[in-house]
């Protein structure tokens, strides 16, 4: 009974705090900036009193300087390519996340307990939500990120055949990189991301905040590639042959991933065509099994 009323003492509280902020956020607005034009999108975003008590409760997961450091998101966000604009955004979906799986969990936990299940269900049933609400915005990074790097490759063969097209004709190295980054796609968006940087930062440090967004780290062909970039620019080393190295060898491995798919579908199949043979006889001798027995 003292869980109930406490739990209902912060839903009270939030609903009160949600209230009188509604009533009074455009009367503030309009009071203290009589007079004054400004975009909206520039005004801050309003105080949720869920986000407070999560942020609260789980300050690890919801509150940006206290992060989990072994899932940095802003690291996340960048490997992943921006899904959310800002650190902040995704905090906030993180946040509208978990409150949807701690209210099914509520749910699942007055069910389990309506049901005379039990008191340990219950609690675990409602501990499952909630470590699967606290993790599910870190997954959904983790597969934008792989989805990124598998597209990653798929772009990187054409950006290289853009590149190696513009070398071949005399092209610089610099304006060669800007015109490939004008196809689109990861990779080449990468390129325009080293040539920008290279504008306005060192070379040593565009390098290092390309790197910072690769979705793979240990990707071995985007690693030659930035390293060819190196040779280039600290020792003077021709790019181009590194360029046509390296597209002959994710020509090559894009063939054998395609080829290693359609392997797998062909044996997925001729597994499915098995069993749908065994159901056909096994549909067909069942109605004799209770005449012989």
């Amino acid at each position: 009974m003292t869980v109930l009323i406490f739990l209902g003492a912060i839903a009270a509280g939030i609903f009160t705090f949600e209230l009188v902020e509604g009533l009074t956020a455009q009367r503030q607005i309009t009071g203290r900036l009589q007079g004054i034009t400004i975009n909206p999108s520039e005004l801050p975003e309003r105080s949720s009193g869920w986000a407070a008590v999560l942020t609260l409760f789980f300050p690890a997961y919801f509150q940006p300087d206290r992060r989990n450091a072994r899932r940095d998101p802003v690291e996340l966000l960048r490997r992943s390519g921006y899904p959310f604009p800002t650190t902040g955004a995704f905090f906030a979906a993180a946040i509208r996340t978990f409150t949807i799986f701690l209210l099914l969990g509520g749910l699942a936990a007055g069910l389990l307990v309506s049901l005379d299940a039990g008191l340990l269900p219950a609690v675990g049933a409602a501990a499952i939500f909630v470590y699967l609400g606290l993790r599910r915005p870190y997954v959904r990074l983790q597969t934008l990120i792989r989805k990124r790097a598998v597209a990653l490759r798929s772009n990187m063969l054409t950006g290289l055949a853009i590149l190696q097209a513009l070398l071949s004709s005399g092209i610089s190295v610099q304006e060669s990189l800007r015109r490939s980054a004008a196809i689109g796609g990861p990779f080449c968006n990468l390129l325009g991301l080293l040539v920008a940087q290279m504008e306005v930062v060192p070379f040593t440090k565009a390098v290092e905040v390309v790197e910072a967004h690769l979705p793979d780290p240990d990707d071995v062909e985007v690693r030659l590639f930035i390293r060819a970039i190196r040779e280039f620019y600290n020792r003077n080393r021709p790019l181009l042959p590194a360029v046509r190295g390296l597209q002959t060898a994710v020509h090559r491995e894009v063939l054998e991933t395609t080829e290693g798919r359609a392997a797998l579908v062909r044996q997925r199949s001729g597994l499915f065509g098995v069993v749908a043979v065994l159901g056909l006889v096994i549909t067909i001798i069942a109605p004799f099994l209770g005449t012989f027995s």
